[in-house]
């Protein structure tokens, strides 16, 4: 017969369990926002890349064009239309030759960090957006970290991940356990003797993971956003 204390300590583990599904759901948002702005400044940055480097094959092709030599250039010296189309062909790959290779050395020179000031003047406002949302988002995974259920735990902090909460849960649904207690030292038994879930074992937590970041949220943002440049 189930007893009310084992009900109890099973719904507190069940509530643990869905504060920190909805940790992991919140974080994964974070995640997203930051892909997204990474998205769009990426495409922004090769637009920008793209402009510069269209002015060097653009130029010279103004140049021959609008030159006083533009005509002997294109019908050459015998002054027949003969081979006028390979020449404009001729042109037209040396430009796409300029093009390309300008475009690859911007790209190549603005991983540098040097270049960093201007990338983040370039995707000011993009960043300042990220900033607002993930304001928000930040503000749910305080609330979730600041959960009395979850500050003070009965579960050990090395075990507060959602998958360790099902582990935890099956342990007392299947009458291997009457208490959290119990349950965990179960769990501790087959880490220990079995190597059952050390697969699921991490070196940190989510939760643990979330309650450092939140020190200095700002600060922590900045270094995820950097993080992501120089995954490029």
């Amino acid at each position: 017969m189930v007893t009310d204390q084992k009900i109890s300590e099973l719904d507190y583990c069940y509530v643990s369990w869905e504060l920190l599904q909805e940790l992991e759901k919140n974080a994964f948002s974070r995640n997203e926002c930051i892909r997204a702005f990474k998205k769009e400044s990426n495409d922004r940055q090769s637009l920008i890349t793209s402009v510069v480097a269209l002015i060097l094959p653009m130029t010279l092709l103004g140049s021959i064009v609008f030159s006083n030599r533009a005509a002997s250039l294109m019908y050459g010296s015998t002054g027949t239309t003969e081979n006028i189309w390979t020449r404009v062909v001729g042109l037209l790959m040396l430009s796409a030759f300029l093009f390309l290779i300008v475009y690859m050395l911007s790209k190549e020179l603005s991983k540098y960090k040097v270049f960093w000031p201007i990338k983040k003047l370039i995707n000011q406002d993009l960043e300042a957006n990220l900033r607002l949302e993930v304001e928000v988002i930040d503000r749910k995974a305080s609330k979730i970290v600041n959960d009395s259920i979850l500050m003070n735990s009965k579960i050990p902090d090395k075990f507060l991940s959602s998958e360790f909460l099902m582990v935890i849960i099956k342990y007392m649904e299947s009458g291997q356990a009457s208490f959290i207690k119990e349950a965990v030292y179960a769990l501790q038994l087959d880490l220990k003797n079995t190597g059952y879930y050390a697969n699921i074992f991490p070196k940190e937590t989510l939760l643990q993971l979330e309650k450092k970041y939140l020190l200095d949220p700002n600060k922590n943002l900045t270094k995820k956003i950097e993080l992501a440049e120089k995954n490029e």
